[in-house]
């Protein structure tokens, strides 16, 4: 049986793109709409943030274990993991035509040590549509990668298979790709794994993989964290939590053996205790499939 508890009270109203960097012990996670970047150390139980000037989409862990790489508004930037300064712009997003709204969403780094990463619209729930874009190393240009996409989300490899695996919670699927030699999703082999319609009721949010190829998903407002097959799209488990609004998962501690989960706000007099908290789950027998990838500087 599963076992979740919080692994630490970091209030966020947007938790999201936890990442866990096993050269230093230390969990990263954003909190989009509070502009700051949260560092967790499991080993000591120590909790730090820092404070950036835009709303964060994503981080992203680098070939420097002392740089992270943070996805803002329009920019692709280097952060300090210490202090939290931000240093280079590294790519600059491609203006949307003079339409507001727009801001990067989750992302991650490939295996092949490039960046993959969504762009959204705030009202995307209108039709607004979003986009998928690469940055490659020794490149300041992000390609596009996929258009036409509702709400670009989670993402995961699968270094056996070749394969990439994307949510676009808009559309309420986990779409599976051929992976090309940059790690990045090759269009013409798209596959929908899984399609779960509720009417935007439960979307799937933020994704990563276990050691047996399975996905795990943050499905928003529903209190759960849902295992699905990667290659049939079944559903396999579903763990509780003690809240209602899962955002994003990844593994994490010294064998990959927890599943730490970020949450966001709740209000009214029915929000759950330590909502917008970090919640670490220990599922028996389950471990992530390899540690995070790194983008290469």
């Amino acid at each position: 049986m599963a076992e979740c508890e919080l692994a630490c009270d970091a209030g966020c109203d947007l938790g999201e793109s936890p990442i866990w960097d096993e050269r230093t012990g230390r969990l990263y996670f954003v909190d989009i709409n509070g502009k700051r970047v949260h560092v967790y150390e499991p080993a000591s139980g120590a909790h730090r943030s820092f404070q950036l000037d835009q709303p964060v989409g994503t981080i992203a862990l680098t070939s420097d274990p002392n740089k992270l790489l943070a996805a803002l508004e329009r920019d692709i930037v280097e952060v300090d993991a210490t202090t939290g300064a931000t240093g280079r712009v590294l790519a600059t997003s491609p203006e949307e035509h003079g339409v507001e709204g727009y801001r990067h969403n989750d992302g991650k780094a490939t295996p092949q040590g490039s960046l993959l990463v969504g762009r959204m619209h705030s009202k995307w729930r209108d039709g607004n549509p979003g986009r998928l874009y690469a940055l490659h190393p020794c490149s300041s240009e992000l390609v596009q990668v996929l258009d036409g996409v509702g709400l670009p989300n989670g993402m995961a490899w699968d270094e056996g298979k070749q394969a990439v695996f994307f949510v676009d919670s808009a559309a309420e699927t986990i779409t599976a790709f051929a992976a090309d030699d940059k790690g990045t999703p090759k269009v013409e082999t798209a596959r929908v794994v899984s399609h779960v319609p509720t009417q935007h009721k439960h979307v799937p949010d933020g994704m990563t993989i276990d050691s047996f190829g399975n996905l795990w998903v943050a499905l928003g407002e529903s209190g759960a964290v849902v295992c699905y097959s990667g290659g049939t799209g079944q559903e396999l488990r579903r763990v509780s939590l003690p809240v209602k609004r899962p955002t994003a998962c990844t593994f994490g501690g010294d064998q990959l053996q927890h599943l730490y989960v970020t949450t966001r706000v709740e209000t009214g007099e029915s929000a759950s205790p330590n909502h917008g908290g970090l919640f670490r789950v220990a599922i028996p027998g389950v471990h992530g499939a390899a540690p995070a990838y790194k983008f290469q500087l």
